[in-house]
Parts: C-alpha cells; sequence; structure tokens
C-alpha cells in the first residue's frame, strides 16, 4: 500500500476529508464531532453543512493549510490535519480567536458548546482502518518541519490518544485543560447533552520549542519570562 502527502488545494477534495473526519472521531469516541455537527438535519444535510462550514472556515483563513495522506491503491483518504502557519503573533489579539458555532441554534446546547469550542485549535485525524501506519506522523512532521525551518515555535491541543504521537515529535505537555459543563442547578436538557458528550472532555495543552528540544530547567518558557 502507498501512502503519500498532499496539501488540499480546492473545494472538490473536501468532502472526502470531512468523510475521514467523522468516520475517525466516531472511533473512539470524540465529543468534537458532535460540537462541530449542525444540529436537527438529516444525515445528508448534516454532512454538506460540515463540508461547507469547515471549508469556508480555511478559505478564508491565510493561516491555515489542510493536509491529507491518500492510500495510492484505493484512492481514499487515509488521515488529514490542519495547521496554522502565523507569520505574526497569533495571540496580540486574542478576540481573533473567538470562534462563534453559528451552526448551533440558541438555547442551552449553544450555551453549553461555546466554551469547549473557543478552545479548539487545528485538528488531526487518521481513518480506524489505516492507524499504526505512520500517517500520524507524517501529518505532524510536515507542521514542525516548517516551524524548524521558519525557527518558530509550536502549539497544539490534544486528546489523550494524541498526546504520545505530539511528545514524539518535541511537543512538551504544559498544562491540563478540563471542560466539564458544570454549572449550578443544571435542567435535564443540559444533563443530557452532559451526557451525550461523555464529559468531562479533556485536553492536553502542548508546546513545541524552536527545534523541538526541551530540557527541563534549562528550555526558556515564554509566558513565564
Amino acid at each position: 500500500m502507498g501512502l503519500t502527502l498532499h496539501e488540499v488545494v480546492s473545494s472538490e477534495e473536501f468532502p472526502a476529508v470531512v468523510d475521514c473526519e467523522r468516520e475517525a472521531y466516531k472511533t473512539p469516541f470524540n465529543a468534537f464531532d458532535i460540537l462541530y455537527t449542525p444540529q436537527g438535519l438529516d444525515p445528508i444535510a448534516t454532512r454538506d453543512a460540515v463540508i461547507k462550514e469547515q471549508w469556508a472556515s480555511h478559505a478564508k483563513s491565510p493561516t491555515s493549510h489542510w493536509l491529507k495522506v491518500v492510500d495510492s491503491d484505493t484512492g481514499n483518504v487515509a488521515g488529514a490535519a490542519q495547521w496554522h502557519i502565523h507569520e505574526t503573533d497569533p495571540f496580540a489579539r486574542p478576540e481573533d480567536h473567538h470562534l462563534d458555532a453559528v451552526w448551533w441554534p440558541e438555547g442551552e446546547r449553544s450555551t453549553m458548546r461555546r466554551p469547549c469550542l473557543e478552545k479548539a485549535l487545528a485538528i488531526c485525524f487518521v481513518r480506524p482502518g489505516y492507524r499504526r501506519r505512520g500517517i500520524g506522523n507524517m501529518l505532524v512532521e510536515w507542521g514542525t518541519k516548517k516551524a524548524d525551518k521558519l525557527h518558530v515555535e509550536a502549539f497544539v491541543e490534544a486528546t489523550d490518544d494524541g498526546r504520545p504521537l505530539y511528545a514524539r515529535h518535541g511537543f512538551h505537555f504544559m498544562n491540563l485543560i478540563v471542560l466539564d459543563g458544570k454549572i449550578d442547578e443544571p435542567s435535564e436538557q443540559w444533563k443530557a447533552l452532559a451526557k451525550e458528550l461523555r464529559l468531562p472532555i479533556v485536553v492536553h495543552a502542548m508546546w513545541r520549542p524552536i527545534g523541538g528540544k526541551f530540557v527541563d530547567g534549562e528550555t526558556v518558557i515564554p509566558w513565564e519570562t
């Protein structure tokens, strides 16, 4: 089986990427599959809406780069990732990072998803049948090589399953983010959504210094200086 890495350059390529994403996020369960999915639509309309929203977000962002790994024998998308490459400080204006999930209707379900999605940055996923074949390494290495060439740091928010992959590429665990959805006096609808999302969602904030070399007690952490 031949596996090749490509940058996604047209909207015609994107439906196959989204199909891979949705399959990957179901095994194992990933709450972001629900959080990124429009509510109240039939399966075909849901798929179309996800494709439209994610591609529009990519197309309007000068920092966004979607990659895919293709099985050359079948043409299937085996895995994909979205990297953001910033030539200037992306945190100079924190308000620019707000993500308004307009695909969710207003109400309690909408209120719960906001703090979750505002923590989401780029994503990386591999189809279940293609795992443990080096695809994740290919997708991450593309970005770390770019970072090293530009002499910049990198950051990712990882799942429990993704953390070991990023660690192999020089990302260092910095903080644990727990999205538990706890509020005073939750309604039955709130409790039902918390159960559907299998809260809490645990995210590992990971940072990669320039060059990917981190030495405890020696590496300077920028936000601590």
